[in-house]
């Protein structure tokens, strides 16, 4: 591998390596706008020169690969001087309106005049070449006198999406991107737009003077929209989600996620939680406290005993899905997951890029855990024949079929765990309050089989806790308690329980996740099959 120096620091690097790539290895960060990790290099915007001994002139760090010796400055005087008269040319025809811009606070152009500019302008304002400032293309709002050409979005739109919805019009400095006939953005990645623009050219629709980003807090998550398990920050405040924005992971979804899985974050937000616990009555619904709640379902599931039965869920964690599974397994009833009716969610197909069909962010950690054992077919037939005292649902998918209404009518006691409230509920005798992906600590397992962990943002509204909290209450009360009072120690029982996590545990998934191993009869089932 050959060896460079930066800035005074020696390293060693893959062949192939650019020297922009080389330098954030060692935690030097070159100017630059065009450059992306996840973009086929263009070098344009000239911003990464770099001085390189035995060379020259300056050289753009972003297309420069590494050599053997090689000797870069990137803050010579020859580089920053160069770094100056490439921001001043970008902001020659640049409007000065960062106070109403919603890219504040997280510009590039912005960062870098700071860095590098500090300059007074030599254009007056009146001079300045005019283009269009408010295009709506749909989910995205084009700017175009901020744009500063970089070229980022048609790269993305060529080679990510392959829909190619940019193009420059126009010549000089009247160059600007523009959609055919101003035509709206259409495809399920539009939001993406927002995040590889450096500048504030391209915003989104829907966080546009939303939100100052200072005052946003940004927690870690993965999205629960679909098996892919995209890495996302949720930017918060006040307990409240603002937005959601892709987490770069190379793995999973590189620097993308879909516009489905940003509009995640408004489902916490709904007004229509289930913020208390309540049971149904002779005279109807009577809200009741958690403490009582959890008495009642255990009084129910010890009288009816392997008459039970449990439908756990793929929107749960896996430690919601262990304790889950360890209350059923303490009463002896039958034992399966339900993936979510596809009706209930937007109908959209799975793509090639990242969309899946399965719209659960954790299918394999059911299978994983085992929890496909009794089928729900047959949960279905044996509460049709009256051989389900209690029934157990760790979330309302069931309840929203009409088919098995008759069959769930025949159950003397139905529990459910629900997050928001809907006509399903009324189905059922016992409503326990359940909090979300974003108010919990966690992991889901993807359709690669990538244990990822999920943090918690805020709290759950009202008494609306964890679902292995709820599950962890009921064995506690049935004098079977679970040994863990936190997820991470949830966490830890899993692995010393579930073989395909063994040597796992919360701090040892990471940032980016851990993919478990894959056992034998998986491996020689998917060699049979190719």
């Amino acid at each position: 591998m050959p060896k460079c120096t930066i800035d005074g620091r020696e390293l060693e690097v893959p062949a192939g390596t650019t020297v922009i790539q080389a330098g954030l290895m060692v935690g030097i960060e070159i100017p630059h706008f065009c450059w992306h990790p996840d973009l086929p290099v263009d070098g344009n915007c000239r911003m990464c020169l770099v001085e390189i001994e035995k060379m020259p002139k300056l050289q753009i760090a972003c297309n420069t690969v590494v050599s053997d010796g090689m000797v870069v400055r990137t803050n010579s005087e020859k580089a920053v001087q160069a770094h100056r008269t490439t921001l001043e040319f970008l902001l020659v025809n640049h409007p000065i309106d960062c106070p109403v811009c919603d890219q504040a606070g997280e510009c590039y152009l912005q960062d870098q005049y700071m860095e590098h500019g500090l300059h007074d302008s030599k254009v007056e304002p009146e001079e300045k070449v005019r283009k269009r400032k408010v295009v709506d293309l749909g989910p995205i709002m084009l700017d175009a006198e901020r744009c500063v050409l970089c070229s980022r979005c048609l790269r993305y739109e060529a080679h990510v999406t392959g829909t190619n919805s940019f193009e420059f019009v126009n010549r000089g400095d009247h160059t600007q991107i523009a959609t055919f006939q101003n035509r709206p953005i259409e495809h399920n990645y539009a939001g993406n737009l927002a995040d590889v623009c450096p500048v504030g050219a391209l915003l989104s629709h829907d966080f546009r003077f939303k939100m100052r980003v200072w005052f946003l807090e940004a927690t870690e998550s993965v999205c629960p929209g679909c098996s892919t398990g995209c890495n996302v920050f949720i930017d918060h405040r006040d307990g409240e989600a603002q937005r959601l924005r892709p987490r770069r992971n190379v793995e999973v979804n590189k620097s993308w996620m879909c516009d489905i899985g940003r509009r995640q974050y408004k489902e916490v937000a709904l007004d229509t939680r289930v913020t208390g616990a309540r049971r149904r009555s002779a005279s109807g619904w009577e809200g009741t406290s958690n403490a009582t709640a959890l008495d009642l379902l255990a009084d129910r599931l010890r009288e009816a005993g392997p008459a039970s039965a449990f439908l756990a869920t793929p929107q749960a964690t896996n430690e919601d899905l262990l304790a889950f599974r360890a209350l059923a397994e303490r009463v002896g009833g039958m034992l399966d997951f339900r993936v979510g009716d596809p009706q209930d969610k937007v109908q959209v197909r799975e793509d090639n890029v990242l969309l899946r069909a399965d719209r659960n962010p954790n299918t394999q950690g059911c299978l994983v855990q085992g929890l496909g054992r009794a089928g729900v077919a047959e949960i279905v037939n044996a509460c049709a024949a009256g051989g389900v005292k209690a029934l157990v649902l760790e979330g309302p998918e069931l309840l929203r079929r009409p088919e098995v209404a008759d069959a769930l009518g025949k159950v003397p006691f139905v529990a459910v765990m629900a997050t928001h409230e809907e006509p399903a509920l009324d189905r059922a005798h016992l409503v326990l309050p359940a909090a979300m992906w974003a108010e919990v600590d966690g992991t889901f397992t993807n359709y690669q089989r990538r244990v990822q962990r999920i943090r918690r943002a805020f709290r759950a509204p009202g008494a609306a806790v964890p679902r292995w909290e709820l599950a962890a209450g009921v064995l506690k009360r049935l004098q079977s308690p679970l040994a863990a009072s936190s997820a991470r120690e949830v966490f830890t029982l899993l692995a010393g329980t579930v073989p395909d996590f063994a040597g796992l545990d919360h701090q040892a998934v990471g940032p980016t996740g851990r993919v478990l191993p894959r056992r034998p009869d998986e491996v020689a089932t998917q060699e049979a099959r190719a």
